[in-house]
């Protein structure tokens, strides 16, 4: 009754619609069982209900893809595997999907998993959450990612708020979670970061030092994300964040805004030229020598031409997010409108990906959830991929166990999808291992049309 009074009989309908579709059009129900059952939860359940099992498959309630993914990529195993053969010369036994070795060294890191926690900001929902995620990440030994605005918005090493951790806190919780130098963080600066010289505060922390020495600290620069390629980050504070941030942030008037709980705080999105990026690789590298240097970049038209400047810059690594990438918060026309999908992104770069001696490992993000995503990436030429939303679902549905959980399924995952290649190491995949149901797909992707 009274959602049919706030919205009316028409406008409580498109409010349930959209409820529901924005519900079904990401995985939430499948990462929390995730979060909550650990390995169990990436076999079928319901085995004494067959019809229940049968609609697993797919949602009915899913509106149709208007471009491909890379669940329209296959896997394809071989009956004849010589690597296997070679594998149980050395094992002594039959090898199985535990022999696969997934550890590895991305963007100057030892890590254990292929796999990055991709940079969540200032937005509170993540936010709260963060000590959770920096806790599995580091136990884990997979890199964590602490993206922009955190320090400005909810301090440096105090907090501004009760219930939202300060940026220190996210970064040593992680490093003192990490063992034996695995894994490693990346810490990344906006316009607005920049006034109170977040990098420079963090290459001179007493407490931050040791990690620093040891690498295990990276700087990183972001151009552009998924969701909303060209655009800076946008969250909603109350009335007296606002007026507390609004000398550093762009606020919509705040006596505009008088019939609002919330205002909308924007931070710039960086302005680059082929120059300026170079300029700036340059000033990192001279300025913190000690530092790992990253940098995550959006799906955009030129990326080939920036990922040559980044390749002959050398940096450590960089991450590329696919329009199907979360957000905090952007806007709903940017989400609809910008940015080239994942896969369109990945036939825009096969030039760099099939390089034998690049310096430079490349990951991708967008929608990239599970064992299956991961071992595909990896077939492709990237050096391993990058998850957010779904690693904040699992904190919030268990915590750092459900974290934990989460990341340890996409690892069985895809040591048994790798070991079904009948291939045991990193190195020994590639594009031979893919197909796909669309010719033009397959072309693009320098893959096999399975119908070929």
């Amino acid at each position: 009754m009274i959602l049919r009074t706030l919205f009316g009989l028409s406008g409580l309908g498109s409010f349930l619609r959209d409820i529901g579709e924005a519900w079904s059009s990401y995985p939430y129900k499948e990462i929390i069982q995730r979060a909550k059952k650990g390995i169990d939860a990436i076999y079928p359940g319901d085995r004494f209900r067959p019809i229940l099992l049968a609609m697993k498959g797919a949602s009915i309630f899913d509106r149709p893809r208007k471009y491909y993914d890379l669940d329209d990529v296959l896997l394809l195993p071989p009956a004849f595997t010589p690597l296997r053969l070679k594998k149980m010369s050395e094992v002594l036994r039959e090898p199985n999907y535990s022999d696969v070795d997934l550890s590895t060294v991305i963007g100057g890191f030892k890590v254990s998993i292929p796999l990055m926690v991709a940079s969540m900001g200032s937005v509170q929902v993540s936010n709260k959450v963060s000590l959770e995620i920096s806790k599995a990440a580091g136990a884990l030994g997979v890199p964590l990612g602490v993206g922009e605005n955190v320090a400005t918005m909810w301090g440096y090493s105090k907090r501004v708020r009760s219930g939202q951790p300060c940026f220190k806190e996210r970064v040593l919780t992680y490093l003192e979670a990490a063992k034996d130098g695995v894994g490693g963080v990346t810490i990344q600066q906006s316009v607005e970061d920049a006034y109170d010289e977040l990098w420079n505060r963090v290459y001179s922390d007493p407490d931050i030092e040791p990690y620093i020495e040891r690498g295990m600290v990276g700087l990183e620069v972001k151009i552009g994300q998924g969701a909303k390629p060209g655009l800076g980050g946008e969250v909603k504070v109350s009335r007296d964040e606002a007026l507390r941030l609004r000398e550093k942030y762009h606020i919509q008037e705040i006596a505009e805004e008088r019939g609002s709980t919330f205002i909308v705080r924007h931070s710039a999105p960086g302005t680059y030229t082929p120059e300026i990026l170079r300029g700036m690789i340059r000033m990192i590298r001279n300025n913190y020598p000690r530092c790992r240097l990253w940098v995550k970049i959006g799906p955009f038209r030129d990326l080939p031409q920036v990922l040559r400047i980044l390749f002959e810059e050398k940096v450590d690594a960089v991450w590329i997010d696919g329009r199907e990438g979360g957000t905090g918060m952007s806007p709903l026309a940017s989400m609809k409108h910008l940015g080239l999908p994942l896969t369109a992104v990945l036939s825009s770069i096969t030039e760099f990906l099939r390089r034998e001696e690049k310096e430079t490992d490349i990951l991708a993000a967008g929608r990239l959830y599970d064992g299956g995503h991961l071992a595909k990436c990896l077939c492709l030429g990237l050096d391993g991929m990058a998850v957010g939303r779904a690693v904040a679902v699992a904190a919030w549905a268990a915590g750092a166990r459900g974290v934990e959980n989460y990341l340890r399924t996409v690892e069985v995952e895809a040591k048994l999808l790798i070991s079904a290649l009948g291939k045991y190491r990193i190195s020994d995949l590639g594009p031979e291992d893919l197909g796909s149901l669309s010719r033009d797909l397959a072309e693009r992707l320098g893959i096999r049309y399975v119908y070929g």
